[in-house]
């Protein structure tokens, strides 16, 4: 068996003593240097706090860990659909950063509501940011249905109510194929309405017969009217009418049947 002295076990304590002190010194400066190097909450920011029913607003989050992939949602239920400016998915970049655009989907009751980003994988979310969903403004075209000559010599004219007083408002217009600027943009009256009047230009994908939509939406894109469409149908030949300038002729006339004879016929000379 070993014996140690008291004296030695003295020493020993000191020693262990002095080992727990300097470990419990060592945890707490990783810890300080930890702590002074984490992420703040995760935060979100929206480019617009006003919007409509298709509305577009930018979507700014913040604080997540690097990579983490996002969702976003409005009242912690229903998906909001982003895209982000930079392409690729929908996660935080290497400084837990992520930008994208977001629409707001059809269907929303008009009146506050919460947009929230989430990462699942650690159950980290961003505070919520209160929107205000207001209704799209009414929307109307006239004529809805058209000849292909008239509209290339009147166009068409489109009304949009429900936009704030001296709003900037954009147009578009837009088939199957492309989309376009439908004209310069417009300022809405004091009662909120702004008309738009489109002659389309010849040669262009908006001057043949068939069926276009029409925008309307503040110049930064998070109010936007009602849809709008109107058609444009071929024009129907014309069917050509009497010559008036070539003399009629008479037909010649056309002899009867020949009446049999009964008799014998006599001939002379």
């Amino acid at each position: 068996m070993s014996i140690t002295s008291r004296r030695s076990r003295s020493t020993l304590r000191r020693s262990a003593a002095l080992v727990a002190t300097g470990l419990l010194t060592a945890v707490l400066t990783i810890g300080a240097g930890a702590a002074a190097h984490a992420k703040s909450d995760p935060e979100l920011d929206l480019g617009a706090y006003t919007v409509s029913s298709g509305g577009s607003f930018l979507v700014a989050a913040a604080g997540f860990p690097a990579g983490a992939s996002l969702e976003f949602t409005v009242d912690a239920t229903i998906p909001l659909t982003t895209s982000p400016l930079n392409g690729g998915l929908v996660a935080a970049d290497a400084d837990g950063n992520y930008q994208g655009t977001a629409v707001l989907p059809d269907g929303l009751e008009p009146g506050d509501h919460v947009i929230s980003a989430v990462h699942f994988g650690d159950v980290i979310s961003a505070d919520g940011k209160l929107i205000t969903v207001v209704p799209q403004p009414v929307s109307s075209v006239a004529p809805e249905t058209q000849s292909l000559s008239d509209y290339l010599t009147t166009g068409v004219t489109a009304t949009f109510t429900g936009f704030a007083p001296g709003a900037t408002v954009s147009f578009g217009i837009s088939n199957p194929a492309t989309g376009d600027s439908a004209g310069p943009d417009a300022e809405a009256d004091t009662d909120g309405t702004v008309t738009l009047r489109f002659v389309p230009e010849a040669g262009t994908n908006y001057a043949n017969a068939g069926t276009y939509n029409l925008t309307a939406s503040s110049n930064d894109g998070a109010i936007v009217a009602e849809p709008l469409r109107f058609t444009v149908t071929a024009d129907t030949p014309e069917t050509p009418g009497p010559d008036t300038t070539t003399p009629t002729i008479a037909p010649a006339p056309v002899a009867g049947p020949a009446t049999p004879v009964k008799r014998a016929a006599t001939f002379t000379g």
